[in-house]
């Protein structure tokens, strides 16, 4: 039971209260913030009873029974991360962002029905963040409603009339000058794996996880790992003379089924094999090259747009090989089959 009013402020209107020094200040009955009416005691009784007669909506009987209108953000978020998230089939890397900006959105929200937000609540949300992170909560909130949509909780996806923000580009493309001096300055296994990205186009983690047993009848097979759920994904890399040289480059003394590798002393991670180069590694090892070289601003995965490059110099389309696609992606498997299709990369030449 509601706590009664003191003497003095029981004819205020409901969500209006003043505090001790004659100001007034109005609590929004949904989001629950609290916003300054000033000290003029009849304005600030006069908007309130107007917020009210907009806020305090009575609810439909129907929807109160069935509780399906008044969803709170907090349960969408709830369903969002273990229900839809995990059918979804991203990367873990990828998955894992997602979780953390849902739940940035479910405490900022919290019990707030998802019907009453608004259009202006979900940007002033999005302001909170820099560009990058702001796109990133967006897209979040736009599959939420998306979801809302489906279920009939909400009528529009609002979150799409959001605008997004223009991400400003910090790091520098790579040169081929620059490649070439980061390369003299780093250890043996970083020169490899600077090769293998810059004439095969795959990302770090791809590179990572490439075996030798991943080599057969003249071809590198690679599963990429970020977009493991499309039909560019599953790449089947022929083995020219150049590509060669470099698979023959990462053979030496060191007994590891991986193409680059390392010898280490102490292996932390007891479920890999101890001489594993993690992309973690790749990057802290291009990174002090880098550092040597006296270059800034810009990062081991720059080495593909530097390779995608120089393909398109050679007159090469490597759309395929770098794993990208200009259409709507589809599915790796055939409707009611379960065989991969690997895409054939074939190129009579190299740059």
């Amino acid at each position: 039971m509601a706590r009664p009013r003191k003497k003095g402020r029981r004819d205020l209107p409901i969500n209006l209260y003043v505090d001790a020094r004659g100001f007034y200040s109005y609590k929004h009955p949904i989001t629950k913030r609290t916003h300054g009416m000033g000290s003029n005691r009849n304005n600030a009784v006069s908007a309130s009873r107007e917020l009210n007669s907009i806020l305090t909506k009575e609810k439909d009987l129907v929807s109160s029974v069935l509780g399906e209108k008044d969803r709170s953000v907090s349960e969408i978020i709830d369903y969002y991360i273990f229900q839809i998230l995990p059918q979804r089939d991203y990367a873990d890397n990828t998955l894992k962002l997602y979780t953390e900006k849902a739940n940035h959105i479910k405490e900022h929200f919290k019990q707030v029905p998802i019907n009453h937000i608004t259009v202006l609540e979900i940007a002033n949300f999005l302001n909170l963040y820099p560009d990058r992170s702001s796109n990133q909560h967006r897209q979040i909130f736009i599959q939420i409603f998306k979801h809302a949509v489906g279920k009939g909780l909400v009528d529009e996806n609002i979150a799409e009339k959001t605008l997004p923000k223009i991400e400003k580009k910090q790091r520098k493309r790579l040169s081929l000058e620059q490649f070439e001096l980061i390369y003299r300055n780093a250890p043996l296994h970083i020169q490899n794996a600077m090769d293998l990205s810059l004439i095969t186009l795959q990302r770090r983690s791809d590179i990572s996880k490439m075996k030798f047993s991943d080599i057969k009848d003249g071809y590198l097979y690679v599963i990429q790992e970020k977009t493991k759920k499309h039909d560019t994904s599953y790449l089947k890399i022929k083995i020219t003379n150049e590509l060669q040289l470099i698979i023959d480059k990462c053979k030496d003394d060191i007994d590891s089924p991986y193409i680059i590798h390392k010898r280490k002393l102490n292996n932390q991670n007891k479920l890999m094999h101890k001489t594993f180069v993690s992309p973690r590694m790749i990057t802290e090892g291009f990174s002090n090259a880098m550092k040597k070289s006296g270059i800034s601003n810009t990062s081991f995965h720059e080495i593909r747009a530097l390779g995608i490059k120089l393909y398109k110099d050679k007159g090469i389309d490597p759309q395929k090989l770098a794993g990208h696609s200009s259409s709507k992606m589809t599915k790796n498997y055939d409707s009611g089959h379960d065989e991969i299709r690997w895409i054939d990369i074939d190129f009579d030449k190299w740059f």
